[in-house]
């Protein structure tokens, strides 16, 4: 039996979403450590990651209200990101920012072949 080349798929993943996709921006906010001098975390970083997504509707069948809410979108974010999306991340398409409430990879045998991820206004 040979092994799967999910190189490769993640390379069509890539491709099929700069096609169809638009240029997305996963921004990561990080609290500083404790600074014993002021008694306050210290100042924070904000990186910025630049990627390509297609933002699409959750199916009405999908939306619970708790987890999923109306409103919510499904980002798929091409696996070239350079981080993994967290919760508390926040995603920039266009004009619109939206806040990361979930992150799934979809990484077979470790190789990431897309992010899926859910996001709020």
């Amino acid at each position: 039996m040979t092994a799967f080349d999910y190189a490769r798929t993640a390379a069509t993943a890539q491709r099929l979403l700069e096609r169809h996709g638009r240029a997305v921006t996963l921004t990561r906010k990080t609290q500083g450590g404790y600074d014993p001098a002021t008694g306050a975390p210290g100042e924070g970083t904000t990186a910025m990651h630049a990627g390509t997504a297609v933002l699409l509707n959750y199916a009405q069948r999908d939306i619970d209200g708790t987890h999923v809410r109306v409103g919510d979108q499904r980002a798929y974010i091409a696996p070239d990101l350079a981080v993994t999306p967290q919760t508390g991340d926040t995603l920039t398409v266009g004009g619109d920012t939206w806040s990361v409430i979930a992150s799934r990879p979809l990484a077979p045998a470790g190789v990431i072949v897309l992010h899926d991820v859910q996001v709020r206004r």
